[in-house]
């Protein structure tokens, strides 16, 4: 198992901190020749995370290297996550999860209706996921029914739970070492040091690793969010928490590493692009979404990255940063398991999920 970067710059964290190797790193990057010529930005990039994992790939697949080790390393048999019905973060989870022969149980929250949500649906049934609906009020009681559930009191061995989207401190820590990742490539001339990095932000563990990478890497790029979810969710003030969060654990687990604090204030969160919630397509988005894949040939989708292009395009020009170099992180899995979905009938999952396959795909769905 190759050496994780952040591990190399601070050998101390490769003692201390669990990981189980799932992801394929590094992952390239590449000129957007085509797209750039198309849209009047030379210098743009994009960082092929959509690669990490044949199986199911993604940028989750980077935070579940920690967080299913340290369910491991605690002994747990059951792992608990949540998101909503459709998510890529519950998917990749009851993916990898299976993979270590870990028991994982998804808390659904409803969502708009699409394509990928029934792929996504029958996808988690397939690898033996327990599909639990609920709602945001009643969240708390079910996790604390299956944390229960799920827990081997005989052994003592309780269930671990995974936060949405994987985003706690122990899960940043995959793109922490993402912008190591990142740092060797500029060093071996994959791709001159990007002015700015651009990524969706939804639960912000990706976009709050990446801050605290790069300034430990000592690169000058600055990474510009695109909210994709509720400002409940999804501020500059939860973003520099999160951040300052990791920095701490980081720097309780590896006295080499030094502390980074940042500021609401210092932090770039766009927010005009989430459209009439969270998982409802935009105009825009699905712009994008079609954009990249005439160009490039890239795979986006509507609730995600095609928001993040939208709103990288629109930054740039409005910022008229035309002539500097620009790094789109795409976070989206390209991983095509649409056959092995189509092998599944939907009345074999639990009723409250039939509605989702029985009622139309909302507008813009495409796909």
């Amino acid at each position: 198992m190759e050496r994780l970067p952040l591990f190399e710059a601070y050998p101390e964290l490769d003692l201390r901190l669990p990981r189980v190797p799932l992801a394929t790193l590094p992952t390239p990057v590449q000129p957007l020749a085509r797209l750039g010529q198309a849209t009047g930005i030379p210098g743009l990039y994009v960082k092929r995370d959509d690669l990490t994992s044949p199986l199911y790939g993604g940028n989750k697949v980077r935070k579940l290297e920690f967080l299913l080790a340290e369910a491991r390393r605690c002994g747990a048999r059951t792992v608990i996550t949540a998101g909503a019905v459709g998510s890529n973060h519950c998917l990749a989870t009851a993916i990898h999860g299976r993979r270590l022969e870990l028991r994982v149980v998804l808390l659904l929250v409803d969502q708009p209706v699409a394509q990928y949500v029934r792929t996504n649906l029958l996808l988690d049934h397939f690898h033996r996921a327990r599909l639990c609906k609920t709602s945001l009020a009643a969240f708390p009681l079910r996790l604390a029914w299956h944390y229960l559930r799920g827990t081997d009191w005989r052994r003592l061995r309780p269930a671990f739970y995974i936060p949405f989207g994987g985003s706690s401190s122990l899960g940043c820590l995959g793109y922490v070492n993402a912008a190591f990742e990142l740092k060797k490539q500029v060093e071996e001339g994959l791709l001159p040091e990007p002015d700015y990095t651009f990524v969706a932000a939804g639960s912000l563990g990706t976009a709050s690793g990446l801050v605290l990478g790069l300034r430990l890497a000592g690169l000058k790029t600055r990474v510009v969010g695109v909210r994709v979810t509720p400002v409940a969710l999804c501020s500059p003030s939860r973003w520099a928490r999160m951040v300052n969060r990791t920095s701490a654990s980081l720097t309780g687990r590896a006295t080499t590493v030094p502390p980074v604090r940042v500021t609401p204030e210092e932090l770039v969160l766009l927010g005009d692009f989430s459209g009439q919630g969270y998982a409802r397509f935009t105009e825009e988005g699905m712009q994008a979404v079609h954009l990249m894949r005439e160009h490039e040939g890239i795979r986006l989708e509507g609730t995600y990255t095609g928001k993040a292009l939208a709103g990288t395009l629109d930054y740039i020009h409005k910022n008229q940063l035309e002539r500097q170099t620009h790094l789109f992180w795409n976070t989206y899995s390209s991983a095509d398991l649409s056959s092995v979905a189509q092998t599944i009938d939907y009345r074999d999952l639990p009723r409250a999920f039939h509605r989702y396959f029985e009622q139309p795909c909302q507008a813009l769905d495409s796909d």
